[in-house]
């Protein structure tokens, strides 16, 4: 290893990681003396072009990335240094850049009203308007995380896993981006409003989401030669992490458009993309990535839990886990046992009671997490509002 590039890396990381979390202190949590109700918000109609622009941005660096993926495969090259910037790698960070100067500019359209009448602090801004600055943060370190990639590229070459730091990062990055596109499009939402089409538009920017993360926390067991630093880990470990994301954006989607057929709108959303996105880079490259385990029939009874299911609390949680983890597993294990084995090598009869313990632990504790993260998006409006006009779209 290059010690010399190695630290390089680690502070151009550094000073990205830090200076973003220095800014985002300061815009979210530094003392205010004045109110955060007197700062002026964008009008739903901005809130509205800014959410899909934003998006557009989103869609790029999913699409992008699975290019990547690809031409990894097909080359056997893992681009570093001053060959990083690969054509996808430009799509991927051409995503970053669109969402970044959508945020920026949405930040100009803030300042005008505000100025105007006299609110001079931009802290107060974007705590009234919280998803434009978050977006200016999350898809600005994107852009600045560039040199480090590039860096950890150089150094780890063919070596490097989608689990490295970087990339970790970058998948916070792209899911904070995505969330937020989400977060405006709920906030341009008005009374009496025909919202079939934002809700489903919600549903699949958060189907994208759960493919940003699929492409940093299983995509490496779903390739066509599958590297020893992968076969080291737990084979249970796979499945855990597909059910476990999947759970994640399923109740979140629950929590932000309700509806009878939610999780199962978001999960066969998911595939359409996936494969559209495969298809994608089997056109480019030529290698696409195996179709990941299977959660449509988790996500049916995940719907059917909470329309039959008067319970609150961790008891909802605990009903909500079981039935997803129910129908995942029932699909995903037998994929696994007759079709992934050979590229695992290994899957026990304790990886299978492992994998069913873990993914229905690891759901249980999602499932509040998800409620919460729905509630801050949803606090930008009344839940009045939010659950009448979204639940309406869904049928509910």
């Amino acid at each position: 290893m290059d010690q010399s590039l190695f630290w390089e890396g680690l502070v151009f990381s550094t000073i990205a990681i830090g200076g973003i979390g220095l800014v985002a202190w300061w815009l979210y949590a530094s003392p205010v003396s004045a109110s955060t109700e007197t700062a002026r918000s964008v009008s739903a109609q901005t809130s509205q072009t800014f959410g899909v622009l934003i998006a557009l941005g989103v869609f790029l660096f999913s699409v992008g990335g699975y290019w990547d993926v690809s031409e990894h495969v097909v080359t056997g090259i893992v681009p570093g240094g001053d060959d990083f910037l690969w054509p996808p790698h430009l799509m991927l960070y051409a995503g970053f850049l669109l969402s970044f100067v959508v945020a920026v500019a949405g930040l100009v359209a803030l300042a005008k009203p505000n100025l105007t009448a006299g609110i001079g602090d931009p802290r107060l801004w974007v705590r009234r308007n919280p998803y434009v600055g978050a977006t200016v943060l999350a898809a600005g370190y994107g852009l600045l995380s560039v040199p480090g990639d590039a860096i950890w590229h150089e150094i780890y070459g063919v070596d490097l896993t989608a689990w490295s730091p970087p990339h970790v990062f970058l998948l916070i990055a792209s899911a904070s981006t995505s969330i937020c596109a989400v977060g405006l499009l709920l906030q341009s939402i008005q009374p009496n409003q025909s919202s079939r089409g934002s809700a489903l538009f919600v549903l699949l920017l958060l189907a994208i989401t759960l493919n940003e993360a699929y492409l940093i926390g299983v995509l490496e067991w779903e390739l066509k030669t599958v590297t020893g630093l992968v076969l080291d880990r737990p084979s249970w470990l796979y499945p855990v992490i597909a059910g476990g994301l999947a759970f994640l954006v399923l109740s979140l989607g629950r929590r932000l458009v309700p509806g009878l057929w939610t999780a199962t709108t978001i999960a066969l959303l998911y595939f359409a993309w996936r494969i559209g996105s495969s298809a994608f880079a089997e056109v480019v490259s030529g290698a696409p990535p195996r179709l990941t385990l299977v959660f449509v029939l988790g996500a049916l009874l995940l719907d059917l839990a909470a329309q039959r299911s008067q319970r609150e609390g961790m008891r909802q949680a605990l009903v909500e886990a079981a039935t997803f983890t129910a129908g995942f597993a029932v699909i995903a294990m037998p994929t696994i046992q007759f079709v992934y084995l050979p590229y695992l090598v290994r899957f026990t009869l304790t990886d299978h009671l492992l994998t069913l313990l873990i993914t229905f632990a690891v759901c249980a504790l999602l499932q509040p997490a998800a409620q919460a993260v729905g509630t801050w998006l949803s606090g930008q409006q009344t839940e009045e509002k939010r659950v009448g006009a979204l639940a309406a779209a869904m049928g509910d």
